[in-house]
Order: C-alpha cells, then sequence, then structure tokens
C-alpha cells in the first residue's frame, strides 16, 4: 500500500521577518507541494503564541487554498475542541462549506489544546479540555450525518435544527484525532477515527506501544467514512543534499523546538490529571533538546539528513504499519522550505509510491533482464 506524505506547517515565521509575508510564503508552499506529488497539506492551529508560530486562522487560509489549488486535501493539524475555542457547531459548519469549495478535499482532525498561553486566554478549564473534545466531536458527526439532528449533553444542548450546508463528502469527511497518551490512542480507535500519533520524544518502544493501543480498540464505525484504521505519524524534518548539510541547516531549529516542548508540556502536566502523563515525557524531551544521537535515531519523532537517508529513515516508520507521515516544514526560512519541499517530491514520494519510474543503475537492471533469460 502506498505511503500518504503530508505537508505540516504552523505558519512559523523567522524574527525580524513578517508575518503578513510568512502567510503568503505559506501559499506558494501548499501550491509547490501539491505540484510535485504531496498528498495533503495539513496547518496548526494556535493562539496568542510567543514568537514566529502565527497560524491562528487556519481555517481561513482553508478557503483560500481551496482556490489555488486543485488535488491536495486540506487537513487542520489540529482543530481545537475546547468549547470557548471553537464551538462545535461553529467547526461543523466551517468543514462543511471549506469541503464544498474544495470539492471534497477536506479532512478533519482535532486536538484538546497543549498550550496554557491559548487556554488562559480563552478562560479554558484545563480539566475539560478532553470532555469537550469528545463530547465535540460526537456532536460534529451528528450534525453532519442526520437531516434534522438534537444533542443532549454535558456541554453541548442543541434542539432539533439542521446543518446548513452539509459537506460534499458522504457522510462527512474523515475525522481522526491528534494523539499522545495511550488512553487517547485507546478511545479513537473505539471511535473508528483516525489518528494522528506521537510518542512525545519518548522513543520507538513508546511509539508502537501507542500504535499497538489503537490497533486493539479499533471498532469500526458503521455510519462513519472509515473502513479500517488509519495511523499517521508527524515528523519533525529536515532533508539536504548530504547528511553533513542537513543536519547544519536543521539540527539546531529541530532541538529548539524539543526545548520548547520541554517548557510547556510539564506545566501542562502540573495543571489538570488529564495531562499529567506528559510528566513521563519529560527526561526524553529534555535529552531530544540536548542531544543530537538521541532526537534523530531513538527519539521517534524525526527524520532529518540526505535523501536516502531520509528514505532509510521514513522506512523504520513504515514498518511500524503507518499509513502516513506528516512532514513538519518549519523553523527554517522560505527558501529553505521549498528546496526541502522540491527534494521530497523529487527523491523521497517517488520511492514509495511510484518506484518503476524512479531511474535505476544500468547493471541493476540489466542484472534482472539477464536473470529472466531462458536458461540454457
Amino acid at each position: 500500500m502506498a505511503l500518504t506524505f503530508g505537508f505540516w506547517s504552523e505558519q512559523e515565521t523567522q524574527v525580524g521577518q513578517s508575518y503578513a509575508r510568512r502567510l503568503h510564503e505559506l501559499v506558494d508552499e501548499v501550491r509547490l507541494a501539491e505540484k510535485v506529488g504531496f498528498d495533503c497539506a495539513s496547518l496548526s492551529e494556535q493562539h496568542v503564541a510567543l514568537g514566529g508560530i502565527s497560524s491562528s486562522a487556519p481555517e481561513v487560509v482553508y478557503g483560500y487554498l481551496a482556490a489555488v489549488t486543485s488535488r491536495i486535501k486540506l487537513r487542520p493539524a489540529v482543530t481545537l475542541m475546547p468549547q470557548k475555542i471553537n464551538h462545535a457547531l461553529r467547526t461543523a459548519e466551517r468543514l462543511a462549506v471549506t469541503d464544498i469549495l474544495s470539492n471534497g478535499r477536506m479532512e478533519f482532525y482535532a486536538g484538546r489544546a497543549n498550550t496554557t498561553i491559548a487556554m488562559r486566554a480563552f478562560n479554558v478549564d484545563p480539566g475539560e479540555t478532553l470532555a469537550q473534545m469528545e463530547e465535540g466531536i460526537a456532536l460534529l458527526k451528528k450534525s453532519m450525518r442526520e437531516d434534522i439532528f438534537t444533542f443532549e449533553g454535558k456541554y453541548y444542548q442543541v434542539p432539533p435544527r439542521m446543518l446548513v450546508p452539509k459537506p460534499l463528502q458522504k457522510p462527512h469527511p474523515v475525522i481522526g484525532i491528534a494523539a499522545t497518551s495511550e488512553r487517547s490512542h485507546s478511545w479513537a480507535g473505539a471511535e473508528g477515527l483516525a489518528v494522528m500519533s506521537n510518542s512525545i520524544y519518548q522513543g520507538w518502544e513508546v511509539q508502537e506501544k501507542l500504535l499497538n493501543s489503537y490497533r486493539r480498540s479499533w471498532k469500526r464505525d458503521e455510519l462513519g467514512p472509515l473502513e479500517r484504521p488509519r495511523i499517521g505519524i508527524p515528523l519533525f524534518f529536515g532533508i539536504g543534499p548530504t547528511d553533513q548539510k542537513a543536519k547544519e541547516d536543521y539540527a539546531e531549529p529541530l532541538m529548539n523546538y524539543a526545548k520548547i516542548s520541554t517548557d510547556a508540556y510539564p506545566r501542562l502536566a502540573k495543571i489538570a490529571d488529564d495531562y499529567a502523563y506528559m510528566s513521563e515525557s519529560v527526561p526524553a524531551m529534555e535529552r531530544a533538546a540536548k542531544d543530537w544521537d538521541y532526537l534523530l535515531n531513538h527519539s521517534a519523532t524525526t527524520v532529518c539528513g540526505s535523501p536516502d537517508t531520509v528514505i532509510r529513515q521514513i522506512e523504520k516508520f513504515q514498518a511500524l504499519g503507518i499509513d502516513e507521515v506528516l512532514l513538519h516544514l518549519d523553523s527554517v526560512n522560505h527558501e529553505k522550505i521549498m528546496e526541502a519541499i522540491e527534494m521530497v517530491g523529487r527523491y523521497v514520494i517517488p520511492h514509495f509510491n511510484d518506484r518503476n519510474n524512479v531511474v535505476r543503475p544500468t547493471e541493476e537492471i540489466l542484472g534482472q533482464i539477464r536473470a529472466m533469460r531462458p536458461q540454457k
């Protein structure tokens, strides 16, 4: 089975550069990604973030991208589901409209928020984000599946109403969640949802355990679009003509990203029981922020090197039985991102999905031809 390749951006803007220009650069990056063979473009949702991360209104960007692309799927990574950030019915309306405008190219992945900066800005109770995400997804599905629907829950009470308009895809676009805990992986599987899985730098053994939890719990949602489990993994990413060049360009920003996580996640672990599991990942995050070998080879989060090295690294994730990889193309300047997209399209995607069109050494082909000749 072919491996799906996604482009994932948080619209990160470098110090001294313009947020406005960065947004237009992002559009150019997605258009190039479509041209060279990426399957989906995925945007983060971040609010009042410090520094360069500026993807505060991805739903607006999807509408624009729907008009300037024609094939690539569009997917949030992720839509934040606390009620005070995104009411589930408004989320359903936006999803339906962009699905229509993109001619059925929307997918939907949800999350519960992972920064105290955003939660406090919107007066979100950290102890309720998980329950609100799960209930919000239930309301979102019901509103799209049923002509006239009603809903009665702890956070949402909706009298008989109709979602107008409904999405183009029937019964609705693919729905999934971002998951880092074993509990969320199991819940996603039991609900018949897709999952975007991450071990928070804790390594291959933890990553495999999480995926196994999802598979064991999987139960087909008879009313949903997925007929089988669907597993994706987001990968922090860098690529260059050589391993050394890739390391020179990407090691520092990739390790800095891990460092940022070591600041945010311990705080989350202390403020609500639903986030307490994150404390287990703190030693791994701290090591990933300082130890390039650990980050690259042992954390099960990062791919970086020459095209040949990147291919070998992604094959390790493919061996886990995943369906897609979401490459985080951020943290460097626009020119470097465009170069990375081009290299992935030229070398990496064809290796996994179009091997019979990849040029091979003449001697290798002749060897196969000779081996197939009738033996005298």
